[in-house]
């Protein structure tokens, strides 16, 4: 999906599967449109996904609801977060047989040093990478930092009931005891991020283990 080519072999596949014409999104695809505000007659502008492609994919409507429509998010699980529900259900003395691992909630980033639930307390807020290393390259981007936007909790379903690195452990309901556990928080563990290209000078960028971030807004 990364490249021209596996995109087209799989637009391809599916169309034949389907036996109707599908094309995968491209995240570039985005156009510019001009609307005109009510009252002072003034024009900007904004940018969205294509009207070309009308159809997305993607496990989540956060994106949809918080993002222009656009279905891509990121997920940020806090590591503490899920030490701290393995405790609850296994105790603390959990072994490599009864423990829940972050893994297992598929994260695209996995974040520590963190209090258990205060990921919660960022939805709304826009937080910016820290770079543990700073590369000779990375000095002319010093004012153009990486930033997420925090949109949403992540309610859990079934699918985390099984870890994917240790499928031989069996399944957990994990919504039952979030719920059990911890009610006030149930069923939600993880947040859902999209990159922030609003804030004057950001961009996207690249994140690397044992970076770190700061909450900017």
């Amino acid at each position: 999906m990364a490249c021209l080519s596996g995109r087209e072999e799989t637009s391809r596949y599916f169309t034949e599967l389907c036996g109707r014409k599908v094309q995968c999104v491209v995240a570039s695809d985005y156009s510019i449109d001009n609307f005109s505000r009510s009252g002072d007659g003034d024009t900007t502008t904004t940018d969205r996904l294509s009207n070309k492609h009308s159809h997305q994919f993607g496990n989540t409507s956060s994106g949809v609801k918080n993002n222009k429509g656009d279905t891509r998010t990121i997920h940020i699980v806090n590591e503490n977060t899920v030490r701290e529900l393995s405790k609850a259900i296994y105790g603390k003395d959990g072994d490599k047989q009864h423990h829940l691992s972050a893994t297992r909630f598929r994260p695209n980033i996995i974040i520590d040093d963190l209090e258990p639930w205060a990921e919660f307390d960022l939805i709304g807020k826009t937080i910016e990478v820290v770079p543990k290393v700073v590369e000779k390259n990375d000095i002319i981007k010093k004012n153009r930092p990486l930033r997420f936007r925090i949109v949403s909790r992540t309610v859990r379903c079934a699918g985390v009931g099984v870890d994917p690195l240790h499928p031989e452990l069996g399944a957990v309901d994990i919504p039952k005891l979030l719920a059990k556990h911890f009610p006030q928080h149930g069923p939600y563990l993880g947040v859902y991020a999209v990159v922030d290209n609003n804030q004057a000078g950001a961009c996207g960028g690249t994140l690397a283990v044992d970076d770190a971030f700061r909450i900017v807004t």
